[in-house]
């Protein structure tokens, strides 16, 4: 009897845990190609940047967040794979295209998210393109290809939004499937028109 008492009190301090954590906010990058476009990671940047790229989306992560929007702060560490490097998991590749996934961790979901289009980079021929993806691997869902030849590159500064699945609110975060932005080559890009502060300007 003791023991059942012990883990009913165990559940509950853990759904409370659950439903008190802070969301998170990821800063992530994506580095697909050899070109000279350079584009600085967040680790290179001001600390500024990124509370005004979370305060962009809703959210607080500054030293002293306000507590009805605060988030925390995480930087991944960067992955390394061929031509590729950044905090993505690559899920698929096929010849110069890539299908990969910015994934929440276990017990979070995907709320919202943002690219630094105007501090980003893409080359004339190749393809960036990111959406909301909750069935199978919660996170953002991204594609990216380069020409044919490989030369090119494929470079931004990302930031993903992911609450605690016991705070999740359908109403208040972004639906599944929306497409987040669209970059056709040669620095035309277009953020969604229905969330324009996916463009983290």
């Amino acid at each position: 009897m003791r023991c059942c008492i012990g883990l009913l009190l165990l559940l509950l301090l853990a759904n409370g845990a659950s439903a008190a954590e802070t969301a998170r906010a990821y800063l992530e990058d994506f580095h697909l190609g050899s070109g000279i476009g350079r584009v600085e990671s967040w680790r290179e940047l001001d600390p500024a940047r990124a509370v005004a790229s979370c305060r962009a989306l809703g959210f607080d992560c500054s030293d002293d967040p306000d507590p009805a929007r605060a988030a925390t702060r995480f930087l991944k560490p960067p992955v390394v794979s061929g031509p590729y490097r950044g905090t993505a998991k690559i899920l698929r590749q096929r010849g110069t295209s890539y299908y990969a996934s910015f994934e929440t961790p276990p017990g979070f979901r995907i709320c919202k998210a943002g690219i630094d289009l105007v501090g980003g980079s893409i080359g004339r021929g190749a393809i960036f393109a990111g959406s909301i993806q909750r069935a199978g691997r919660d996170g953002l869902g991204v594609y990216a290809a380069l020409p044919a030849d490989g030369s090119g590159v494929i470079a931004f500064r990302l930031l993903i939004a992911a609450v605690p699945e016991a705070r999740f609110a359908p109403d208040l975060c972004w639906p599944d499937g929306t497409i987040l932005f669209l970059c056709l080559g040669d620095g035309r890009c277009q953020a969604s028109r229905v969330y324009p502060e996916v463009d983290l300007r």
